[in-house]
């Protein structure tokens, strides 16, 4: 898999969605109201978005069980998204209805929030799972810029700080972008989690190459994407 030319990462946010671009040497951000606009726009790059993409089917996916695994003290952030009868659904308890009697689990509040962005990315993608618009996670892409799950939560001081310096180390110029997109901003339309996801995701899709979880499968099963780790570095900010 060749290193994008154009590299996209989406973040599902209030407003809709937050894009954050690297074309070259270069950042840009935007807000889109609509999926499907975003997709028009930069059909022709690599984008990876933090959006389940491949419903389960009479089980949780494997994917989301392999991403929990790898990630330890983060695995908490990936949650196991809704099957296709529970994300057709408005109402929670009959979407936990639905999805507890089609997959034997039951559905947390978490994931039928983003049902609707669940649904807005597949009426694009429909059943291609291979490109050009690949699932990711955040926590595993910040997992293989820094070689290891972070300890810290991105919600905490030290969290947010660690994730900003990671940006800026990978490629320079993400922390003014971040200040100018938080300047540019409501924080009602974009949380400040929601650009530095954004960010992770594009430079993960500008990686060279790409590996997933499962590894070695069909094209028709469900995957995360994100870079080849590197050898965990010596840096103090791993340690908690």
């Amino acid at each position: 898999m060749p290193r994008a030319e154009n590299a996209v990462g989406i973040d599902a946010c209030p407003y809709g969605w937050f894009a954050t671009v690297l074309i070259g040497g270069s950042i840009e951000t935007e807000l889109y109201e609509d999926f499907s606009e975003l997709h028009s726009d930069y059909q022709e790059s690599r984008m990876l978005v933090d959006i389940p993409i491949g419903l389960p089917t009479g089980g949780r996916r494997r994917c989301d069980i392999e991403a929990r695994e790898l990630l330890g003290c983060r695995s908490n952030s990936v949650f196991f998204p809704p099957c296709e009868s529970a994300a057709a659904v408005e109402d929670y308890d009959e979407a936990n209805t639905r999805h507890r009697d089609d997959i034997g689990h039951g559905l947390s509040q978490q994931s039928h929030a983003i049902s609707d962005k669940i649904n807005e990315v597949e009426a694009v993608v429909g059943e291609a799972l291979d490109g050009p618009i690949y699932e990711s996670h955040l926590e595993l892409c910040f997992y293989a810029i820094n070689g290891q799950p972070i300890a810290y939560s991105k919600s905490s001081k030290r969290g947010l700080a660690f994730r900003r310096h990671l940006l800026e180390q990978k490629h320079s110029g993400m922390d003014d972008e971040y200040e100018q997109v938080l300047d540019d901003t409501l924080q009602k339309d974009v949380r400040r989690d929601d650009i530095l996801d954004s960010m992770a995701l594009a430079l993960a899709a500008q990686s060279e190459e790409l590996q997933s979880v499962p590894e070695n499968t069909g094209p028709d099963v469900p995957r995360i994407h994100y870079p080849i780790t590197p050898a965990l570095a010596d840096n103090p900010w791993s340690e908690p």
